[in-house]
């Protein structure tokens, strides 16, 4: 077999060659891109596209010109002149065993070498098709103000909806359709009263109604309904309030919001002091009367006041949390993506990063900090994987993507079919990080935005982005990020939604 020119120059000896042996993933649902597993000699600095163009040799696809190995590189494949009547060529990925689950980012003679790996033997590497390059669609609608926050709900019927908070202090309810475009709903949000951008967002389902809490910088923690099929689409319902004495100089603004599951009341925030505190948002308190209003009713049988004003009192405080502001709490998404209806997916810890520099594991019921990781700087956003409790993504104002471990039991740690292969990814964003978010549908692949404008896309088995996209204009900032399942299947794309500066809700699909 012509095995096609290295594309790497990692080896000291001109011409040296060793031998490999191609194995399909078993995760791979297409079997047809299984090669034959006998052992073939290639060029030692031969790296992944010089392995990709061996592949499509032996399944008779159009071979890709080299133009290098450069991994940031997105550019379409340039095909050899002779390919026309061949199937396109495909991009893969590959691991090689023994290397601790990573992707193959250097040639493959001295990946086996760093790892210990004897070149006596043929050198087992693992292949599957590598990521698409996230693809943007048309915009949405514009919005009226910075698209600060996303959040989506999916209801018991399989709808998405998703809800959008401005700097204006507004909120956009949306129908998600069948190709993931976004159709506006009516809504009123008639009662709230936000005099600020806002900053934070989360959604749940309860009782066959979606509930929303938004989070202001005017120190206000509403909370939303949306019921299908009912005029007027999201209702404001009630404001979350701490205890008049917890009030005065010391309240702060509320930072970060995260519902303990899909079909969860509870409900926890964190402001900009450290307290993070829990709700129970159907425990509402009407304000039917005050004093004053009283004596008139005593004065005048006919004259009734009632206050429209809902309360919502904390149930639990965690004071001093941390010594700065909290800008993100997790429940654990591991659970929130379950298909089945008679499961909450609750969870009793809680995970927060501040600006204080620190990740804690909480035990909301005992009220107690489980574990604290304390990093070199500030944590901007976090998120957490669905795939595996515990294990979490942090940005930062560094530009960098770092990732954290907080499961305590080493044995359930041991059985996790997760990597946490770098505790901090290469910083190639060039501005700082707001938002992180974690596929449902892929265990090592999340995606993150920055004021930089762009989206990227990465594997946590490689510490360089699998894809970048400038998703906004020059001088335009990322705030926000959703990435959504299909609602079609395994095998359909997927969708990111992103906001931004410039007023406009982007989509991408993966």
């Amino acid at each position: 077999m012509s095995v096609p020119a290295a594309d790497d120059s990692d080896s000291d000896q001109e011409g040296a060659q060793v031998r490999i042996s191609l194995k399909l993933a078993n995760s791979v649902s297409d079997r047809s891109l299984e090669v034959p597993t006998a052992s073939i000699a290639v060029p030692a600095d031969i790296g992944r596209k010089g392995l990709s163009a061996v592949l499509n040799h032996l399944l008779g696809r159009s071979i890709v010109k080299e133009k290098g190995d450069d991994s940031d590189s997105d550019d379409e494949p340039e095909m050899s002149d002779d390919d026309d009547e061949k199937l396109p060529p495909l991009t893969f990925e590959f691991i090689v065993k023994g290397t601790s689950n990573r992707l193959l980012r250097k040639g493959v003679e001295k990946e086996a070498r760093q790892h210990g790996l004897s070149l006596e033997e043929a050198i087992s590497i693992t292949y599957f098709p590598a990521a698409d390059i996230p693809q943007q669609k048309d915009d949405e609608e514009t919005l009226p103000d910075w698209v600060s926050c996303l959040s989506a709900c999916r209801t018991s019927d399989n709808n998405d909806f998703v809800f959008s908070g401005c700097y204006d202090g507004s909120i956009h309810a949306y129908k998600r359709n069948a190709d993931s475009t976004l159709n506006k709903v009516d809504f009123t949000t008639a009662g709230a009263t936000t005099a600020g951008p806002i900053k934070a967002m989360a959604t749940s389902q309860i009782d066959d109604k979606l509930w929303i809490a938004s989070a202001s910088i005017d120190h206000s923690l509403n909370i939303h309904t949306y019921e299908k099929g009912k005029k007027g689409g999201l209702h404001f319902y009630g404001k979350c309030v701490h205890a008049e004495n917890e009030l005065g100089s010391s309240s702060s603004a509320f930072t970060s919001l995260d519902f303990a599951g899909n079909n969860s009341n509870i409900l926890a925030s964190g402001n900009g002091n450290g307290k993070i505190s829990i709700w129970n948002v159907q425990n509402v308190v009407e304000n039917h009367t005050t004093g004053t209003d009283k004596k008139r009713q005593k004065g005048s049988a006919k004259k009734k006041v009632k206050s429209s004003q809902q309360e919502i009192a904390a149930t639990v405080h965690l004071e001093n949390a941390h010594s700065q502001s909290v800008t993100g709490l997790s429940w654990g998404n591991h659970n929130k993506n379950s298909d089945d209806k008679n499961s909450t997916g609750i969870h009793t810890h809680l995970i927060s990063g501040s600006w204080d520099h620190s990740i804690k594991l909480w035990d909301v019921e005992k009220q107690n900090c489980l574990l604290t990781l304390n990093g070199a700087r500030v944590v901007s956003c976090l998120d957490t994987s669905y795939h595996s409790e515990g294990v979490v993504a942090t940005g930062h104002p560094d530009c960098t993507i770092r990732l954290w471990d907080v499961r305590l039991n080493s044995k359930e740690t041991s059985k996790q079919n997760i990597l946490v292969s770098d505790n901090t990814f290469r910083p190639s964003h060039k501005a700082w990080v707001s938002s992180v978010k974690w596929s449902q549908s892929n265990a090592y692949q999340l995606a993150s935005t920055s004021h930089d404008g762009t989206i990227k896309v990465w594997d946590i088995r490689s510490s360089t982005p699998l894809h970048t996209v400038r998703t906004f204009p020059k001088e335009e900032k990322g705030l926000s990020l959703l990435w959504l399942p299909s609602t079609e299947g395994e095998d359909s794309k997927h969708t990111i939604y992103a906001g931004g500066t410039d007023c406009i809700i982007k989509r991408l699909e993966v």
